[in-house]
């Protein structure tokens, strides 16, 4: 995230106690195997993201730089309709007149609609310039009945939740939830899901966001009648571990059944990445349990469908300490790691790429940050229709005109 803000006010929360962590099994399975593709050499992204959509297509999306260019600064977004095989940059169109390139997101409907969402933090450019001004991370979802939510960190209201029913104008908003609820983290959230409902005009949809908290916690605020009220849950508790320093992330398996994964910095310094279930669509969660708990990770992302449960991350075995504090040469990988039985169990890590995605250590405190910020804050994984996982990211290649290898990877 180019234009990532993140502090915290101190109001006076109690931190509670650590969440009791019942190990989840790493189970011998039949690791997918991947074959890198470079989609671009010629942009400058640091966080591609990835959808693919009901006929195949595969998109990948990234900023182009906060305003880099006057009057407009799009964001790119690339396709690809044979699997990835090869990528053609799409045009800008009107978006080329348009501020942006701070942050970006895109949903895709289940016709194949595209929506997109560009951060120039005064507010973000959709076909037309959402409303809600002074903004950090945005997030798009498409519910499917028409109605589309965007989702903002809106300073200092909280995090706000937009609705469309055409992703031209989104004229609704709704605090989805406040600093309150953050206990005093001014972050963030991560990203945004929704699924239709069959009301009219989406007033059934069900829409979901998740964020970190400031006492070492994740929550999940949940609406049930199309983002105009919404509830909290716990996903996991308050504990002595920091949350906040990447993006949670949630995933729709189907069924009423959710999947997030989030990073914990624990306090001996060093990472694991975390899993949650929910079988009522985020209205309660399980017991987290950690997946990879060995080496350093950074930025995990999840995707689900069925019983199929895919997270990719960027991980080290050199050391096991923390992103921020890895030591010059420490090597980072893109990985993956799934489940077939829903989140219950998970096989091995697989290493994605077997060239480095960068080396030394990966700042997390974003604009914070005074180098080591390549690789922004997140990579993405997506299932495709055949469940198989595609994943988008980061290769820092000084070779390349643009000095980062914007990359794809299919498993099978």
């Amino acid at each position: 995230m180019i234009s990532r803000v993140r502090t915290t006010v101190v109001i006076g929360f109690a931190i509670g106690a650590v969440a009791t962590l019942v190990a989840t099994a790493i189970v011998p399975a039949s690791a997918a195997t991947f074959a890198p593709t470079v989609i671009s050499r010629q942009v400058h992204i640091s966080e591609p993201g990835i959808d693919v959509a009901p006929d195949g297509t595969i998109y990948v999306n990234g900023p182009s730089g906060l305003l880099s260019n006057l009057p407009g600064s799009p964001s790119y977004v690339f396709r690809s309709g044979n699997g990835g095989v090869n990528w053609v940059q799409t045009p800008a169109s009107l978006r080329a007149n348009l501020p942006g390139g701070g942050d970006s997101d895109i949903s895709i409907g289940p016709d194949g609609s595209l929506y997109m969402t560009d951060l120039w933090l005064g507010s973000s450019t959709v076909s037309v310039s959402q409303g809600v001004v002074v903004q950090d991370r945005q997030w798009v979802a498409a519910s499917g009945t028409g109605a589309i939510c965007h989702a903002t960190h809106q300073i200092p209201a909280g995090l706000v939740v937009s609705k469309s029913l055409d992703g031209l104008a989104y004229p609704i908003s709704t605090i989805a939830a406040t600093p309150l609820d953050q206990t005093g983290c001014v972050c963030p959230p991560g990203n945004l899901i929704a699924e239709g409902g069959g009301g009219l005009l989406g007033t059934s949809d069900k829409v979901g966001l998740i964020y970190a908290t400031s006492t070492g916690g994740v929550n999940f605020a949940h609406s049930g009648n199309g983002a105009l009220t919404f509830t909290q849950a716990t996903v996991s508790p308050a504990s002595s571990a920091t949350t906040s320093d990447n993006f949670p992330v949630v995933a729709n398996a189907g069924g009423g059944r959710l999947v997030a994964t989030w990073l914990e910095v624990l306090a001996d310094n060093t990472t694991r990445v975390m899993v949650n279930r929910s079988s009522d669509w985020g209205s309660t969660w399980g017991t987290p349990v950690p997946v990879v708990t060995t080496g350093t990770s950074v930025y995990p992302w999840i995707d689900a469908r069925g019983t199929k449960v895919a997270i990719s991350l960027y991980y080290t075995p050199d050391v096991h300490a923390t992103p921020d504090n890895a030591p010059t040469g420490t090597r980072w990988f893109e990985t993956y790691v799934e489940s077939t039985d829903g989140g219950t169990t998970f096989g091995a890590l697989t290493t994605v790429d077997g060239v480095p995605a960068k080396t030394g250590a990966v700042c997390t405190q974003g604009t914070g940050c005074a180098a080591d910020r390549d690789l922004g804050d997140f990579q993405q994984v997506a299932l495709d229709r055949n469940s198989n996982p595609d994943v988008s990211y980061i290769r820092v290649d000084p070779t390349a005109p643009a000095g980062v290898d914007l990359m794809f990877g299919h498993g099978a």
